[in-house]
């Protein structure tokens, strides 16, 4: 038995009545391991599952049984669209979908049957798919994660359980996770950090998981955050663990300068994205317990992480003891260890595999992980200085004024920026803002000019990418007078 289903055990064994799950439901340890067997039980001839649910106690049940039952769990995220949803459930051959809407998965694909199943007291669909032939692509695979990429055809990594394991074991330890602790889900479960770093840790230290529909904290879609309704719901669920993107801790900040925040926070993950050295101050001159963190997919969620003993800002922190990081002359981040298994369709990647992961940094002398930018956006001025534009970016994304920035200067003698501000009305707080991350950059990284967006960023006009990144292309002639981008 893996240890994460061995922790369930135990749990539901020496603490039968204690809270497991809370949130729009409540589920004890006990309740948990007897959802987990019912629908291990149901799920039985199943060989790939598609899991299409929001964030829900049902979605954590269902990834729980996939893991007791062998079954490959493919998540299958909301936010990708219709494209990406169809490749990714005909690439992994998934056939058993487990879904609460299936009447969108039915315009996708050929359904076979459906069934309706009780899944924690609440009705959910199982479709089995057509296609179906008796075979499986999941081998020795627990989870295959979709990357989004950021131009649109998703590729699938295979995980598997030893990989799993470390990786939330090694979290678990830089985290303290400890029973007392209370894990607030903010990101969609189908997020690999999320799902390793706010279920599976907690099951490990016996903590509470809380699992709230994403309307319920405020936050809809990918970016639209509702921050009355945020603090609401962090005073009301008093998280001491939380996993966020910069641009929740950045809501984080403005409603701790408010005053609106409680004071349970414990150990405040961030990453996803660079996160700006000016955003970092902030938080912690609140007193607000935040760690930078850095990782991928192929990296089974996280390679390295800050901690409450290790903890330098502006780093990532120290690689976790089961990976091994080396950054190459050219400054590329180069990952072994033990990683995921490979891509699907793909060969394995081996004991001595070393991941480009295509981003660039620095390792300090003490250990810590630097990482600048990606390789592929790297911008070489016309004085012939590299500059990472997620750099500038990310600081002045630090300013609670800005909500989203791009920046340019390929060829240029200086860097231009696009700038959407978080509100029409803070438009004049921006030459500011701009000035003052000025005052932080050496001059050849210095914002020479800038303009406000038309309108903000959206994936419906491809100026942001499936995964909220920017695309710099299509921002960069939209805005090439401006910007002098061609």
């Amino acid at each position: 038995m893996n240890t994460i289903i061995h922790a369930l055990e135990q749990q539901a064994s020496t603490h039968p009545e204690k809270t497991a799950i809370s949130g729009n439901s409540r589920l004890t340890w006990q309740q948990l391991r007897t959802a987990t067997a019912g629908l291990t039980t149901t799920l039985s001839g199943c060989r790939t599952m598609g899991l299409h649910l929001e964030n829900s106690p049902a979605w954590i049940v269902a990834d729980l049984a996939a893991m007791t039952a062998g079954i490959m769990n493919v998540p299958l995220p909301a936010f990708f669209n219709a494209t990406q949803l169809r490749h990714a459930i005909q690439d992994a051959q998934i056939d058993t979908i487990i879904t609460d809407s299936p009447q969108y998965i039915a315009a996708l694909v050929e359904i076979g049957s459906e069934v309706e199943i009780d899944i924690a007291g609440k009705l959910y669909t199982q479709l089995f798919l057509y296609r179906n032939n008796g075979c499986s692509r999941n081998g020795h695979t627990t989870k295959l994660t979709y990357t989004s990429g950021t131009t649109g055809t998703p590729r699938g990594v295979r995980l598997g359980l030893r990989t799993i394991e470390h990786v939330t074991a090694a979290l678990a330890r830089a985290a303290g996770a400890c029973a007392d602790d209370r894990a607030l889900v903010v990101l969609p479960l189908s997020i690999l950090l999320e799902n390793i770093g706010s279920v599976y840790v907690p099951i490990i230290a016996g903590a509470e998981i809380i699992v709230p529909d994403a309307a319920e904290i405020g936050i809809s879609g990918s970016s639209r955050v509702d921050t009355e309704q945020f603090a609401g719901a962090l005073n009301r669920f008093r998280p001491t663990t939380m996993i966020v993107p910069p641009a929740l801790l950045k809501q984080l900040v403005v409603l701790g300068q408010r005053q609106q925040l409680p004071d349970s926070f414990r150990f405040i993950a961030v990453g996803g994205a660079p996160t700006g050295t000016g955003l970092l101050n902030a938080a912690n001159d609140l007193g607000l317990p935040v760690f930078q963190g850095y990782g991928l997919s192929e990296a089974g969620s996280v390679i390295a992480v800050n901690t409450p003993a290790h903890n330098r800002p502006g780093s990532v922190g120290k690689p976790l003891p089961h990976t091994r990081v080396h950054v190459a002359a050219d400054h590329r981040i180069y990952l072994g260890g033990i990683t995921a298994d490979g891509y699907l369709d793909g060969a394995d990647f081996g004991a001595d595999t070393e991941l480009d992961t295509g981003d660039l940094g620095y390792l300090d002398n003490d250990g810590y992980l630097y990482v600048t930018g990606r390789h592929r956006n790297l911008i070489v001025t016309g004085y012939g200085r590299n500059i990472s534009p997620e750099w500038v970016e990310s600081e002045l994304l630090s300013y609670s004024c800005i909500d989203q920035a791009a920046v340019f200067g390929e060829d240029e003698a200086g860097i231009a920026a696009v700038i959407v501000p978080a509100d029409p009305a803070m438009s004049a707080r921006i030459e500011t803002a701009v000035q003052k991350v000025n005052a932080t950059l050496p001059d050849y990284a210095r914002i020479g000019r800038y303009v406000i967006a038309e309108s903000p960023f959206h994936t419906d006009t491809g100026e942001l990418t499936p995964n909220g990144v920017p695309a710099r292309e299509i921002i960069g002639k939209k805005y090439a007078q401006s910007v002098g981008s061609s």
